[in-house]
């Protein structure tokens, strides 16, 4: 017969499937937090890097309000990974909501060709990977 604290430690401990989610959760938003820091922060350069190496002629249709908006999505991200590092439920809620976000933004900002599929189908795949869990998460 188990008793109550091996229950309890049971019940609020984090599969490894979670834990791994949450630990390239960490890594992804933390980076896209630091890249968009930097693309704000220097905006003139990035615009002149984008121009050089893309397909577009110019980058009037982003300024560094653009960038600013995907760091405050990153941490809100980062903030939901962490929330289901702790089995909170809440925090499933914010990573889908800023996600989301992340993908229909710079299709109402620019256009459709801003679309990135790639990010698509990881927003897919972890969101996915999260619901499996979502009954593991608690509070």
């Amino acid at each position: 017969m188990k008793s109550n604290s091996e229950l309890h430690r049971k019940s609020t401990q984090r599969p490894p499937f979670l834990s791994a989610l949450c630990l390239l959760t960490f890594t992804g938003s933390s980076i896209g937090f630091f890249g968009y820091f930097l693309a704000a922060f220097f905006f003139e350069k990035t615009s002149e890097l984008i121009v050089k190496y893309s397909s577009w002629h110019s980058s009037e249709a982003i300024s560094p309000l653009y960038f600013t908006l995907f760091m405050a999505l990153f941490v809100i991200s980062l903030t939901g990974a962490i929330r289901m590092w702790k089995l909170h439920r809440d925090g499933f809620f914010l990573y889908v909501f800023a996600q989301l976000a992340i993908l229909i933004i710079p299709v109402l900002w620019i256009d459709w060709q801003a679309f990135s599929t790639t990010n698509a189908i990881f927003t897919v795949m972890f969101v996915t990977g999260y619901g499996m869990n979502f009954k593991r998460l608690k509070r």
